[in-house]
């Protein structure tokens, strides 16, 4: 089914008329990943923040790992800085598989290089020396696909990826105004339809910079050369996935048996006075307003999901087909239940989580000391909401803290 009109022009929802944006009619779906022989499958999400939602999102990784849970992870969902997370994963994959994803390995392969480049060089700046790359049909958006591929990803295609784990990285399109999901299998959105990724030549690194494109700071990024089935002759453009759904969570809203952890590290809201050029100031809060909106709404969704998988198997019965389970927290996220069985000998550091949270969303050079707190505090976080909500799915004795290497 095509449209010659554009959904950007479709009337606000829950108006009457909804007849300019349509479900394309012949979608792909990408295959389930195989089953986990290990216990529950994983599926992780992971919010946009910069480094900081990279470098928390690591830190989910690195308690999974301790844990003895890796193998279990089958879906992993993110956008913007957590994509690099998800990124860095999808392409090491093999490589921790075949090392038996250790703790040891995940900090060999995934989280100690990142540290390391990021801790000693600036990839704000690094774009800025390039930005001459740009003259041409050439945006910032490409030369930030460019400058990941170089960091961290080494040319990989999303055709390549593993099959044993779905990793769905997400930018919001606006030529549609949905989500546009880039995976190993397929990419597009359920307005343009879905194509499959072999033979397009499309780079991990470059979904990595669609999700990424914070408006302003990079143009949208632009799908060439693909023709997808409900949008003859036009193309996708797509920016920062946390203008849609910075929690990432809405590619997972369908996977009913996986226990799902949900990491947002996206930045704060400031009450209060709110400086700056009048204009451009009012536009921010606007903005800022938006986005707290929508993260509140996608939290208050998830939490009743869990709620209403824990009443159901606290009163042992079968969960409604909508409920889930899993955990969610924010960076700043205070855990009441965490049982003393994880709080003892594990220290918070609540001195630290305030500075952490609130810390820049930028991909600048990061101190070596915020990189390995911030780790903590995904590390720290998972640990405690899972033992305090799900704790048959930990092992008998709990991780500890490791030094970064």
């Amino acid at each position: 089914m095509v449209t010659s009109k554009s959904p950007l022009e479709s009337p606000a929802i829950g108006t009457a008329r909804n007849d300019l944006i349509a479900a394309c009619d012949d979608l792909l779906r990408a295959s389930e990943p195989p089953p986990s022989d290990e216990g529950t499958a994983l599926a992780l999400s992971f919010s946009g923040g910069g480094f900081r939602a990279t470098l928390a999102a690591l830190g989910v990784l690195r308690f999974v790992a301790d844990a003895g849970m890796l193998p279990r992870v089958r879906y992993v969902s993110s956008v913007s800085g957590g994509s690099l997370a998800n990124g860095l994963f999808a392409h090491r994959y093999e490589k921790l598989q075949d090392a038996g994803f250790t703790a040891e390995a995940v900090d060999d392969l995934v989280v100690g290089p990142f540290v390391k480049k990021i801790s000693s060089t600036s990839l704000s700046r690094a774009l800025l020396r390039n930005i001459w790359r740009t003259i041409g049909s050439k945006t910032r958006t490409h030369l930030l696909a460019d400058m990941f591929d170089r960091w961290f990803f080494d040319g990989r295609k999303l055709e390549d990826l593993s099959s044993q784990c779905r990793f769905i990285i997400n930018a919001a399109s606006v030529t549609t105004g949905v989500r546009f999901a880039f995976e190993r299998e397929i990419v597009g959105d359920w307005v343009m339809g879905r194509v499959h990724t072999k033979g397009t030549g499309l780079r991990l690194a470059t979904a990595a910079a669609a999700s990424a494109a914070v408006p302003g700071a990079f143009a949208p990024l632009g799908i060439e050369g693909i023709e997808f089935p409900c949008a003859a002759g036009r193309t996708p453009y797509l920016l920062d996935g946390g203008a849609y759904d910075n929690s990432g969570i809405e590619a997972l809203d369908n996977i009913p048996h996986a226990l799902i952890v949900n990491l947002n590290a996206g930045g704060l809201f400031r009450t209060g006075r709110y400086g700056g050029i009048p204009l451009v100031r009012d536009l921010q809060r606007a903005n800022s307003l938006l986005y707290r909106q929508s993260t509140a709404l996608r939290f208050r969704d998830s939490v009743a999901r869990f709620q209403m998988f824990e009443r159901a198997r606290a009163e042992g019965r079968e969960p409604p087909k909508e409920a889930r389970m899993g955990v969610l927290f924010g960076l700043a996220s205070s855990v009441a239940d965490a049982p003393t069985e994880w709080t003892e000998g594990r220290d918070e550091d609540r001195s630290s989580v305030d500075a952490v949270a609130a810390y820049k969303t930028s991909f600048d050079e990061f101190p070596r000391d915020i990189c390995e707190k911030l780790i903590y505090r995904g590390w720290w976080l998972s640990g405690a909401t899972l033992s305090a909500y799900h704790r048959e799915e930990l092992p008998s004795e709990l991780p500890r803290w490791r030094a970064l290497p």
